[in-house]
């Protein structure tokens, strides 16, 4: 018998792990430094790595060393901040890479080697293509044609932030929940289209294990009806007709989300706690538009292959209206509760992480419509599509080169850096403006200073003030050639409210006599205590754009989030040439401090 071709979609799920894998290796492996894997395990990630480390390694929870990242001290012992659901979901992979550790004759074995960070990233890879080859089976079942599948397979991997995590950063939990999304979504159309009740247990337990990864990802049941179309009354009422199988089913969930109260209840002693304390939802005020449209992290800016699933679900309407309607109610029902998270943008990174999980979803009425589309609106979508993913991996590539910024991106940033991809326009760009700390009752002002340099300010201290002619008002400005420090903002222990968390807004002109004068600039913000200790130190690029014009002013900006305040700490804010080879002028300096009120 002559072979027969692989499917289309095979191709495609294969070179799509080709150049997820090759990707991972050469960055988050070897990188620049030939031991990149060395930052496999950081931020989010420190947290989710906890678990492992202190139930299978160190014997310590609850008893955890000091980690502000995700360790809580509390009266009955450390409380790790996040859920477990993506540490079970690594464990089998942090076991296999510690086995090997173990095996090692020159690898440590306190859990942190390079075969358990690269396992954990070998895990991510695995995930992502069981996801893939689960998505496909759902699509098939769907009747999707096989080249539709390939496309939006490419699409959903290539031409969305799905690609960063998978590769740079696949311990944080969203390619988990990729996987899980869509194990849930097969599991219900297999329930939905076939009389036998065995899937529901092991329905129940996939849901568990997304209510254990990101409990706000229960909203995964509005997804039901788009999977399960005219059949999800149907489905429903069939499951209530066998109550045993439903039992067993809810059994399933309650044991793996039971994991996450034993863990708390072998941290402190309480059955129920909460991990992100002084964080929380705002629910009144959303940032809807910057979510979806922002340059900091817009859903649609930085992935706007995404548009075309808007457009399918709104396509579908008459069609398959079920579908339709359940996609935009999802895709709405979901956006409201990312965007009225505290921190709308959720920290540091490329394009919106936090709709990782759901493309799985959303890749459901795309296929469908993409798969009823005419000739003419196929070949289109198939030219947005590509288009969509080499401007999408442009931009990987500039992420990864920190030619954007992965903090503080704005329209100046993105106008700035587009296109741009020589050596030179590597890290470049700078500034901090952060949400404030969360804050559901308001901040009120409790310090305003401000100084033009021309009298002395009980705020500002230190620096070489001298008469120049290029002062913005007045006639002084701080000068700083070569000088390690400069003019510093001081708020003495007393003078701002203890126990509040703290936003402090700077505001600052600064002149250069050649452009680029003062590239190595950084701004600090810090808290001290009254012994000289540090209690909070952020130092950051001072510029927020490389300067392009001799002899030119710059406006700067900063917003920066501050711990609450103990008793004798003070608050401190200057520019810092660490490698004294700066040449600039400050002028007009103003520093607001908002403290949150108690909630």
């Amino acid at each position: 018998m002559p072979l027969r071709r692989p499917r289309n979609s095979t191709l495609a799920i294969a070179a799509l792990m080709l150049v997820l894998t090759v990707l991972q290796v050469r960055w988050a492996w070897i990188g620049d430094s030939g031991h990149a894997w060395d930052r496999m395990v950081r931020s989010d990630v420190r947290g989710y790595y906890g678990y492992l480390l202190a139930v299978f390694i160190r014997g310590d929870l609850g008893h955890e060393p000091a980690d502000p990242t995700y360790v809580h001290h509390t009266p009955d012992g450390t409380l790790n901040k996040y859920f477990a659901g993506t540490a079970v979901m690594m464990a089998p992979w942090f076991a296999a890479g510690h086995a090997v550790a173990l095996l090692s004759t020159d690898a440590p074995k306190d859990g942190r080697s390079g075969w358990e960070y690269m396992a954990i990233g070998l895990g991510g890879l695995v995930h992502v293509l069981l996801a893939l080859l689960l998505l496909r089976a759902l699509l098939t079942g769907l009747g999707v044609r096989d080249g539709v599948i390939a496309w939006v397979l490419a699409a959903t991997v290539l031409g969305t932030p799905l690609l960063q995590y998978a590769t740079l950063q696949p311990g944080w939990s969203h390619v988990h929940s990729f996987l899980a999304f869509a194990a849930f979504l097969f599991l219900v159309h297999r329930l939905a289209n076939e009389c036998r009740m065995g899937w529901l247990v092991p329905l129940g337990a996939v849901f568990g294990l997304i209510v254990l990864i990101r409990p706000v990802n229960g909203l995964v049941l509005l997804a039901v009806p788009i999977v399960a179309g005219r059949n999800t009354l149907a489905m429903i009422r069939r499951v209530l007709r066998h109550p045993l199988h439903l039992a067993v089913a809810l059994a399933a969930f309650a044991a793996v989300v039971g994991i996450q109260p034993l863990l708390w209840h072998a941290q402190t002693g309480h059955w129920v706690e909460w991990g992100y304390r002084g964080e929380g939802f705002h629910w009144d005020r959303p940032e809807v538009l910057r979510v979806l449209f922002g340059f900091r992290r817009g859903l649609f800016l930085y992935a706007p292959v995404l548009l075309l699933a808007m457009a399918a679900m709104v396509g579908l309407l008459r069609r398959t209206p079920v579908v339709a309607w359940s996609g935009l109610i999802y895709f709405a029902v979901n956006t409201y509760v990312i965007a009225s998270w505290w921190i709308w943008y959720y920290g540091s990174g490329f394009g919106s992480r936090v709709y990782i999980e759901h493309l799985a979803v959303l890749a459901v009425p795309w296929a469908l419509a993409l798969h009823h589309a005419g000739r003419r609106w196929w070949i289109g979508a198939r030219a947005w599509m590509l288009g969509c993913i080499l401007l999408h991996g442009f931009q990987y590539w500039q992420y990864r080169h920190l030619i954007l910024h992965h903090e503080s991106m704005d329209r100046h940033k993105y106008a700035w850096a587009f296109g741009r991809m020589a050596s030179t326009d590597m890290d470049r760009l700078g500034g901090n403006y952060q949400a404030p700390p969360f804050h559901p009752n308001g901040m009120n002002l409790v310090l305003k200073a401000y100084t033009n340099l021309e009298q002395p300010s009980p705020h500002w201290v230190g620096g070489r003030i001298e008469p120049r002619p290029e002062a913005v008002s007045g006639r002084h400005v701080c000068v700083y050639d070569r000088d390690e420090y400069g003019i510093t903002f001081t708020a003495p222990g007393g003078s701002l409210p203890t126990g509040r968390a703290l936003h402090l807004e700077v505001t600052a002109m600064r002149y250069e006599e050649r452009a680029g004068d003062s590239f190595t600039m950084q701004g600090v913000a810090a808290v001290q205590g009254a012994d000289g200790a540090l209690a909070y130190y952020e130092p950051f690029r001072m510029n927020l754009l490389p300067g392009e014009r001799d002899r030119s002013w710059a406006r700067l900006c900063y917003a920066i989030p501050l711990p609450p305040l103990r008793a004798g700490e003070e608050v401190r804010f200057y520019f810092w040439d660490q490698h004294r080879n700066a040449r600039m002028l400050v002028d007009d300096m103003r520093v607001k401090v908002f403290a949150v009120e108690p909630y």
